[in-house]
């Protein structure tokens, strides 16, 4: 797995993603006063958030020493739909089941993708070189 540093770094990532989401929620939808959200069309916004949360869950992953996949994924699963709600209450949009979905889903292939990154590096520090 990475360095202390290293997964220093992948925290540093994971947090300045999750602001991000947050602020993509949470804008005001086309055509309303203020900062606008682009109209990306329904297949391209399911896309950006399967691959917004993706990267994030890899991040919040590989951040950790020894990855704790259940508790992460039931974290970002409360943060996304903690987002989708607050829609509602404060930025003039509506909670949208398929955005969640789509969030989740990238929760769950970010965390394996993740996992299995900290396995093959976990493996290849235990090897020892063979010698010839």
């Amino acid at each position: 797995m990475a360095t202390g540093a290293g997964r220093r770094g992948w925290a540093w990532a994971a947090i300045v993603l999750a602001f991000l989401a947050a602020v993509a929620a949470l804008l005001p939808p086309r055509g309303t006063p203020g900062i606008e959200v682009a109209d990306l069309g329904e297949v391209r916004a399911l896309l950006l958030h399967f691959a917004g949360y993706a990267a994030l869950a890899l991040c919040a992953t590989l951040a950790q020493g020894r990855p704790r996949a259940v508790l992460t994924g039931l974290g970002l699963t409360a943060y996304a739909s903690a987002l989708e709600v607050l829609q509602g209450v404060v930025s003039e949009r509506s909670f949208q089941p398929q955005d969640l979905v789509a969030n989740v889903m990238g929760v769950v292939v970010g965390i394996l993708v993740g996992c299995l990154i900290a396995r093959r590096s976990r493996a290849s520090r235990c090897q020892t070189p063979t010698q010839g």
